[in-house]
């Protein structure tokens, strides 16, 4: 297996070195709780901002609602401002957090304009002082996560973890990419393997990693401790059934995982709102279980109703599903 060993972040133990990635409206609670019950050991929240403006939005809470018999609670805040993020550290580990992680790695315009998230990266002594404030103002480990560099040709995101690790941080996570790069183009994980020399906490590496060959090469290349999936979790959960080497799903197994995840969806929004938040997940799931033909017309479904009825159909039976979709459109 190549990733089972319980993993040290601070003295807080992660049951494996498998991690879900906090995308920013994908990485929700259903997914993460689907995520946690499919194996992956170390769930990261959406990023929650800390301007105080925002700390009470509904979004902004339901970023940090915690998951039952998930451990560890990892929130993952973002903004360029030292004290601000103390204060927002406080915060989230009054409500329960495990572990505080730091956004320097998110390379959306939106973000980056407000100086958060790669922009960071562009001062990194600013990203120290950040690190030591925060590491100052809890009792819990701080992480983060970062890019390689601004850009292809320089390391400015190495040479981040490790004046972070001077601050007081207890992981890293790197995306094999610069911030110019964003996600797309080849993940560089060798330049990723500089992070090693010098640095004397774990690390995870992330970018591409979507099966359990492209997982094992990244770590093979990169040295790291753990990987972190990302986007090659969505419509495919079970990836992190597959990186701990269990027997693969069948076709019916998949399907049962969907309704699942729907099902969570529905719960923790309402059915309305869960299926607004389940579509870019349920298209993914239709494109990899060979129903792309079907993505388009599930877009536009509004009934929460309709969408489970097409769910509830495996692959054996799609001449029927497809036929009764038609029906219900």
């Amino acid at each position: 297996m190549l990733f089972d060993s319980v993993l040290n972040v601070g003295g807080v133990l992660a049951r494996n070195g498998i991690a879900l990635a906090p995308m920013a409206g994908v990485a929700d609670v259903p997914f993460r709780q689907l995520a946690w019950e499919l194996g992956a050991g170390y769930l990261v929240s959406e990023m929650v901002s800390s301007l105080d403006h925002l700390w009470d939005t509904k979004k902004n809470r339901l970023r940090r609602v915690s998951l039952k018999g998930v451990y560890p609670n990892v929130i993952q805040i973002a903004g360029s401002d030292p004290i601000e993020l103390s204060e927002t550290a406080k915060k989230v580990v009054d409500e329960g957090a495990d572990i505080v992680d730091i956004n320097f790695g998110c390379p959306a315009k939106k973000v980056c304009k407000k100086f958060v998230g790669s922009a960071l990266l562009d001062d990194i002594p600013r990203i120290g002082r950040i690190v030591e404030a925060v590491v100052g103002s809890v009792s819990v480990p701080v992480t983060i996560k970062t890019r390689i560099g601004s850009t292809p040709s320089d390391l400015m995101g190495i040479e981040a973890s490790y004046i972070a690790q001077e601050a007081g941080a207890q992981l890293v996570v790197m995306h094999s990419r610069s911030r110019a790069c964003r996600f797309k183009g080849p993940v560089d994980h060798e330049k990723t393997a500089k992070l090693k020399s010098r640095l004397k906490i774990p690390f995870f590496v992330n970018g591409d990693i979507s099966s359990r060959h492209s997982a094992s090469l990244a770590l093979q290349e990169s040295g790291a401790d753990g990987v972190m999936v990302g986007r090659g979790a969505v419509g495919q959960p079970w990836i992190f059934r597959e990186l701990l080497g269990e027997e693969e799903l069948s076709l019916p197994e998949k399907w049962r995982i969907v309704r699942r995840h729907l099902s969570l969806s529905y719960d923790f929004y309402g059915k309305a709102a869960g299926l607004k938040m389940m579509k870019k997940h349920i298209k993914a799931y239709l494109i990899k279980l060979g129903c792309e033909d079907l993505s388009a017309r599930a877009m536009k479904l509004e009934d929460p109703d309709v969408m489970r009825r097409l769910l509830s159909v495996d692959q054996m039976q799609q001449e029927f599903r497809t036929e009764q979709f038609r029906k219900s459109d």
